[in-house]
């Protein structure tokens, strides 16, 4: 896969997901499912996917052995920097620690399970050559 080709499926959806996040918050009425800084961990994690994806990818194109530490290099770089920020938000807002923590959960699965499925697509696309 190309990295324009996955720009544009990363955008429809990190689209998708906002949009999933606002009518799960409508739906929910007057209780708190949103942290009130959802969209900082939002786009936190939404840069740091989109970094780690291109170190990964431009590691995998140069093949051998630095492809695996390109793709555990990023998975952890991105994994540290969310914790980092997670860690930061819950410290500072200690009122609304549970929400957070699960919005932070949810969003980094959902986007580390994005990019590893296009990970694995590129790794598939390269074993054909």
């Amino acid at each position: 896969m190309k990295l324009a080709r996955f720009l544009i499926f990363y955008h429809v959806f990190a689209a998708l997901v906002a949009c999933a996040a606002i009518a799960v918050q409508l739906l929910a009425g007057a209780k708190m499912v949103l942290a009130p800084y959802f969209w900082l961990l939002f786009v936190a994690v939404y840069v740091l996917t989109l970094v780690a994806y291109v170190l990964s990818d431009l590691g995998i194109r140069k093949g051998g052995e630095i492809s695996i530490y390109s793709l555990m290099g990023g998975l952890f770089v991105k994994l540290f920097a969310s914790l980092m920020v997670v860690a930061v938000l819950i410290l500072k807002f200690p009122e609304y620690k549970l929400i957070t923590a699960f919005n932070f959960f949810s969003l980094y699965f959902l986007f580390t399970i994005f990019e590893v499925i296009c990970l694995l697509r590129n790794l598939r696309d390269q074993n054909e050559k």
